[in-house]
């Protein structure tokens, strides 16, 4: 166990300040959270904008609206490399997985195998006879802030009834061919979870310009509770607790205490769906200019690593971007723990992604028989991010060069 400077893997910065503007949201009440939503209307440029407890409520949310819309399709598809709390809100809303495989060199979709199963799934036969698809929505996923290409995959789909929903749960502040990313689907979300691009504790963001979603989702919204005067508390106590050991001079005890699982990544088939509190409202005051400082830092920190780093190592498209984490391939096994071992002694924050692809989530294994993977399989066994927030000094940006370029030989 390293006692010491040690760097989080990622990290969104809540200030004292941040706390005080929190607790006054909190005595402004709803007008806090109206404010919230008008402003990120106006930035999004979009009609209608809902804010709830996470990034997976909010997936969940859009997607029982979807299905509303077209009970017959029940069915997602979604890369088999993704955050696990993707197919956690598929299964919350009622909904099968379905899987496609990804481009390593992109972690898009690999858009072959997308366009085989836009084929099959125009229609699938039943006792001789042609039945509609059962393909509701396709997730296009902006994985560590990297841009998916939603234009190529709206493309291939091609279905005027299949909707798309772009997951930019890590990719607020990103945009694409100067479109801001989180509205180029029919819907979009955000994550304002810790160590998101910009953070309130916990909390989701829906944006969309589809009247039909919108009222679904309005319906679904009036049966959605609020938070608890007692969770109110446990997010206040949690900002002052980020505050403090989210700083590197601190990290090392929380990442020490196994029970809080940081950097663990759990299939969670039960979460609560709430509306976002003014609490975490207030803390989102100014929230355009704050997230304007923090992506180009990110921003800048993302071009160091891609100009560090040759294109055997780094990922398509990451450059120019700013990055949650900074995504890099290292093909031999021994080579990867040797940097990780290395990474936690030093305290670089250095990580793993997803231990596995979603049809080896143990929950989910019985649904995938037989089905295969490969390329998101070898990219989950592969995979390195190094940290690009903040915190990140000019110091650590050498150690974690000296260890890697060791690692590989150069």
């Amino acid at each position: 166990m390293r006692i010491g400077r040690t760097l989080p893997p990622a990290a969104a910065p809540i200030y004292m300040e941040d706390i005080i503007s929190g607790l006054k949201g909190l005595i402004r009440g709803q007008k806090e959270i109206n404010r919230f939503e008008a402003e990120l209307k106006d930035s999004y440029k979009v009609k209608y904008c809902f804010l709830v407890s996470s990034g997976k409520a909010a997936l969940t949310i859009i997607l029982k609206a979807l299905h509303e819309l077209h009970p017959e399709r029940n069915e997602v598809l979604i890369p088999a490399f993704t955050c696990y709390s993707v197919p956690s809100a598929i299964i919350k809303a009622g909904l099968k997985i379905k899987l496609c495989d990804i481009n390593p060199e992109t972690l898009d979709f690999d858009f072959t195998q997308l366009g085989d199963i836009a084929t099959i799934s125009k229609f699938k036969t039943k006792n001789s006879k042609l039945i509609k698809n059962s393909l509701l929505a396709v997730l296009p996923t902006h994985l560590f802030g990297i841009p998916a290409d939603i234009y190529q995959t709206k493309k291939i789909m091609n279905d005027n009834e299949l909707f798309i929903i772009e997951d930019a749960a890590q990719a607020m502040g990103g945009t694409l061919k100067e479109k801001k990313l989180g509205t180029l689907g029919d819907a979009g979300f955000f994550s304002l979870g810790r160590g998101k691009a910009f953070s309130t504790i916990e909390g989701g963001i829906i944006l969309t310009n589809n009247k039909s979603i919108a009222d679904n989702i309005t319906k679904q919204m009036k049966n959605i509770p609020a938070y608890s005067i007692l969770e109110i508390i446990k997010l206040v106590i949690s900002s002052i607790v980020l505050n403090i050991f989210m700083r590197p001079v601190f990290f090392w005890l929380p990442k020490s205490l196994p029970f809080l699982k940081l950097g663990e990544t759990i299939f969670e088939q039960e979460f609560p769906i709430k509306k976002i509190s003014s609490f975490q409202a207030g803390l989102a005051i100014n929230w355009q200019n704050k997230l304007n400082k923090l992506t180009k830092l990110r921003r800048k920190h993302t071009n160091h690593w891609a100009n560090t780093f040759n294109s055997k190592l780094k990922i398509q498209n990451s450059k120019g971007q700013s990055l949650l984490r900074f995504p890099i391939k290292i093909e031999n096994k021994q080579t990867l723990n040797s940097i990780l071992s290395k990474s936690d002694k030093q305290g670089l924050g250095i990580m793993r992604t997803y231990p596995n692809t979603i049809n080896n989530i143990k929950e989910l294994k019985n649904n995938f028989k037989n089905k295969t993977y490969p390329k998101a399989t070898m990219t989950s066994k592969q995979m390195l991010t190094l940290p690009v927030h903040h915190l990140v000094s000019v110091s650590d940006s050498l150690q974690i060069k000296k260890i890697i370029n060791t690692g590989i030989g150069f």
